[in-house]
């Protein structure tokens, strides 16, 4: 079975059609207005949009959302990576509800938070609530990346008050130190209570 039709199944469920301008929108650059528009609804499914490598963009501007995709045939929010869409899109409320009410929380963020630039995206949007996720979550996909851990913490409120929850092995592991750290508003004290830090940690942090 290929990754493709693993992702998707055949259009059998859609409970609405297409409006012209949707249908446009979807074949733009594919196919000409007349055969677009004279086309079976069930037609323009998961499959089509994927091989016809429909941009993203033409994908925004048919507003069809995530729980649209799926009565076309997207199984899963992987699919809806397949079709281009990426963590920034999460930011946006509604496009994250249409994804979680399609396909679950989990199946949401293990499709789409998957690296430290997924991190970045979503830190301090509604995004986090919506889906739970946690500061530590967001940090663990910094490991290494001193840069991006930077900038979840700077989108993140309270100031100087976001690392509760977040183990000491999770902060050392991004890279963050405490020059970094104290520029944010972590200072000693508070890098200590909020992550349990030991003196050895706090050490190695480059606080003490």
């Amino acid at each position: 079975m290929s990754s493709v039709r693993a992702m998707t199944q055949p259009n059998t469920i859609s409970s609405s059609l297409l409006s012209s301008r949707q249908r446009l929108a979807l074949t733009h650059g594919n196919i000409d207005a007349s055969s677009a528009l004279a086309m079976p609804d069930a037609e323009i499914d998961a499959l089509f949009l994927i091989r016809t490598r429909v941009p993203v963009s033409q994908l925004r501007s048919s507003r069809l959302t995530p729980l649209d995709l799926k009565t076309r045939g997207i199984t899963t929010a992987i699919g809806l990576r397949e079709l281009g869409f990426d963590a920034l899109e999460l930011t946006d409320a509604a496009f994250c509800a249409s994804a979680v009410a399609a396909f679950g929380a989990e199946n949401v963020k293990s499709a789409f938070l998957l690296d430290a630039g997924d991190a970045v995206a979503v830190a301090g949007s509604t995004a986090c609530l919506q889906l739970t996720v946690s500061t530590a979550a967001l940090l663990e996909l910094c490991a290494g990346a001193p840069t991006q851990a930077k900038s979840v913490l700077q989108q993140l409120t309270p100031r100087g008050g976001a690392l509760h929850g977040v183990s000491a092995t999770v902060l050392l592991d991004t890279g963050l130190r405490a020059k970094t750290l104290c520029g944010l508003g972590y200072f000693l004290p508070t890098v200590g209570d909020q992550t349990g830090a030991s003196r050895q940690q706090l050490s190695e942090l480059g606080f003490v």
